[in-house]
């Protein structure tokens, strides 16, 4: 038995795995309180009652912690998006699942989504360019849903006069401009919203004479 996966190994990853989300959770709340550039290593040790080496241990610094920041929150979208898209029939309604689950994991995620915002916005690689600026990692999020949309097609249960790649970019713009305003205004009502937006790629992606 590898050392990993025997129970004292799998209890160790797993305790260090929960470090790494409170540190992670930690960040957010001192990024969400004071601000991206307050956000240092110290600030957000003592927010978690740890010392700065528990940090540094996990962490190689700020910018791998900044990361890593994002990429849990995607993987956190994915881990409550992907079982309520799988569980419904038909690609229409799992389209709808789609934009509907991502706004309501949004709506229960502001703090972490206003915070998400500020690292896209200052975190940048050692060329001095914004990190999260390259189309790579969009498209990884966004090949999903046009994968969707042509399979629709390909099926006859959406309309064939739209570019799946064109459509997806509009549902993502959508849905960002949503997790941006949901980040500014605690007043923004992501449910009607949702609602709304829902209606609206439906009627988009309908087969003509379709209502």
């Amino acid at each position: 038995m590898r050392p990993e996966n025997s129970p004292d190994g799998q209890r160790k990853s797993f305790i260090e795995e929960a470090r790494r989300r409170q540190i992670i959770a930690s960040a957010v709340q001192v990024i969400s309180e004071s601000g991206y550039a307050a956000a240092s290593l110290a600030r957000i040790a003592e927010h978690a009652g740890i010392s700065k080496g528990v940090i540094s241990y996990h962490f190689a610094g700020k910018d791998e912690l900044m990361e890593q920041l994002v990429v849990q929150l995607y993987i956190s979208g994915g881990e409550y998006m992907a079982p309520k898209i799988g569980a419904v029939r038909g690609l229409r309604e799992q389209l709808r699942t789609y934009i509907a689950t991502n706004l309501e994991f949004i709506d229960a995620n502001r703090t972490y989504i206003a915070a998400l915002h500020q690292v896209v916005l200052n975190l940048r690689d050692s060329a001095g360019n914004l990190r999260f600026a390259t189309s790579d990692g969009e498209q990884a999020i966004i090949q999903p849903l046009i994968d969707l949309l042509a399979q629709g097609q390909a099926a006859a249960e959406f309309g064939t006069d739209f570019d799946p790649v064109r459509m997806a970019e509009s549902i993502r713009d959508a849905i960002d401009g949503a997790a941006a305003r949901a980040a500014r205004s605690a007043d923004f009502d992501t449910t009607a919203y949702s609602a709304h937006i829902c209606r609206v790629f439906d009627i988009a992606t309908q087969k003509a004479g379709q209502s």
